[in-house]
């Protein structure tokens, strides 16, 4: 009994310490590192874990407006991400890339649901087609319910119909899942990932 009560508290521990880290002057949330009252980045793989990690930033962080995407190569956890993503935008929270930014596949998903967008010239926006259920998404039928899941996010953060349909076939178009498109910048500004 003694054993297993102590084993649980170092649990409980362990779980507390990766949660919420204070790493030098920065409180860190998971991938999420607090910069200040209203602004965090954001550097690390989207993951299962990522909407416990974002709902703890937010009990401690109400006046958060700005998330700064920094190397944020995708996601392990597609739901967990679209979950988080839809949660930030309308909680009315901003995204914004750097010059030195590089983010990619779940991660564009998630920019995207920033209600203002800011892409600072030379940033690396990479897309490319998702895997899953042995399918590969540019081969199936352009009505196929599997389509649905990217084409409704994308309307739920403030996309058209047609702005949706035309940026997801787009992404499962650029680039196989195993590899990545790099997004020009006209592809950026065609695509409106900047709202400013």
């Amino acid at each position: 009994m003694k054993i297993t009560f102590y084993f649980l508290s170092i649990l409980m521990l362990f779980i507390l310490m990766t949660s919420c880290q204070k790493t030098g002057l920065l409180t860190r949330y998971g991938i999420f590192h607090v910069k200040n009252d209203s602004t965090v980045t954001m550097n690390g793989v989207i993951g299962g874990r990522t909407d416990n990690q974002f709902n703890n930033l937010l009990k401690n962080h109400s006046s958060l407006r700005w998330i700064e995407l920094g190397y944020c190569p995708g996601s392990k956890d597609d739901e967990v991400n679209l979950v988080v993503a839809k949660q930030m935008h309308d909680l009315g929270i901003n995204t914004q890339v750097s010059s030195a930014s590089e983010i990619a596949s779940g991660a564009v998903d998630f920019f995207l649901a920033g209600n203002k967008r800011i892409v600072n010239s030379g940033a690396q926006i990479g897309v490319h087609s998702w895997a899953g259920d042995n399918k590969v998404p540019a081969e199936l039928k352009v009505d196929a319910i599997e389509h649905d899941l990217y084409i409704n996010f994308y309307k739920s953060v403030g996309m058209s119909d047609s702005e949706a349909k035309e940026f997801y076939f787009f992404t499962i178009l650029s680039a196989e899942s195993n590899d990545i498109h790099w997004m020009t910048s006209e592809e950026i500004k065609h695509f409106n990932m900047a709202t400013d």
